[in-house]
């Protein structure tokens, strides 16, 4: 305690030492000498003996693949003429929207390991079942796409899920409670 008898400390404890660079320590996930998205791309490779990775795998690409073509139906659907304003505004939110949540299925099909959320133990489990409710939700707008469901709707939904998404994995980049720690029925 300073002799002034402030309740703030004299003198603060040494720093430990930088051990990685700025960018890990300020870019987490973003590392690689290649970038972020092309580390992800082995994350969709169909080549594997693990019938649970190719589950896994195939919930990820029939999500990603009906993101994409629900964002090239809306694009395109009665536009009531040319106008490249709207045009480039669509492609580019499809472009962001594609890449984004191809990165971040990646990570929700890589995650490993326990988290505690709320008190709840959440594991690699509920993270399967949410791909697998995630691609039937996908699925089943895409074929309501065709029964009328456009739009306002679609597109709240579409953003919904986005951030659904993206909630998820953020939950995913914490870190895996330590195993000694966990109750046995985890």
């Amino acid at each position: 305690m300073a002799s002034n008898g402030s309740a703030f400390p004299g003198e603060l404890p040494p720093r430990p030492p930088q051990q990685q660079s700025f960018k890990e320590r300020n870019c987490r996930g973003m590392g690689g000498k290649h970038g972020y998205l092309f580390e992800r791309y082995s994350a969709y490779s169909l080549a594997t003996s693990d019938k649970g990775l190719l589950a896994w795998r195939l919930c990820m690409i029939v999500i990603l693949g009906e993101r994409t073509a629900l964002s090239i139906l809306e694009g395109v659907r009665d536009k009531s003429g040319f106008r490249p304003a709207s045009m480039s505004i669509e492609i580019g939110i499809a472009v962001v929207g594609c890449f984004s949540v191809a990165v971040c299925l990646a990570r929700i099909g890589e995650v490993r390991g326990v988290r505690k959320i709320m008190g709840r133990y959440i594991g690699r489990w509920h993270f399967d079942i949410f791909l697998l409710a995630m691609a039937v939700v996908h699925t089943v707008l895409l074929i309501t796409y065709f029964f009328g469901f456009v739009g306002a709707e679609l597109s709240a939904t579409w953003l919904l899920l986005w951030f659904l998404i993206s909630f998820v994995t953020w939950i995913t980049s914490w870190s895996p409670e330590i195993m000694e720690n966990l109750p046995t029925t985890v």
